[in-house]
């Protein structure tokens, strides 16, 4: 999809509340737009040792600007060992709660698709 038929996510501040702390809407969005860039880089094969050229291209490809220092972390962060049926309760736990308050998770269901958990608050 090139930059010019990409379409937006929106942002957090659509999703909350009036009067959501800033830094509660920056965290959901960094989350919720690291998974467009990861996507792109699973697609192409990468994982979280990628590069930032690498993490660029694939910004650039899903029609993004360069990610921040932030946001490269946690595009880095979705792309880890995904968490699966099979794992220890523990290692869920220690998966979701690490990734916590921007970071998405990703996640193998039974079938084989994978899918990223993206936080999102619930309170500030």
């Amino acid at each position: 999809m090139s930059s010019s038929s990409s379409i937006s996510i929106g942002t957090a501040r659509h999703f909350h509340p009036a009067g959501t702390p800033g830094d509660i809407c920056r965290d959901h969005n960094r989350a919720a737009l690291a998974t467009v860039v990861a996507a792109e880089a699973r697609r192409r094969g990468y994982g979280p040792d990628l590069s930032d050229e690498q993490i660029d291209e694939c910004a650039e490809s899903a029609g993004r600007k360069p990610p921040s220092h932030t946001s490269r972390k946690a595009i880095r962060a979705a792309l880890g060992p995904p968490i699966t049926a099979e794992d220890a309760p523990q290692t869920v736990a220690a998966a979701v709660f690490d990734a916590l308050p921007s970071n998405p998770v990703r996640v193998v269901g039974r079938d084989g698709r994978e899918f990223f958990l993206v936080p999102l608050p619930a309170t500030a």
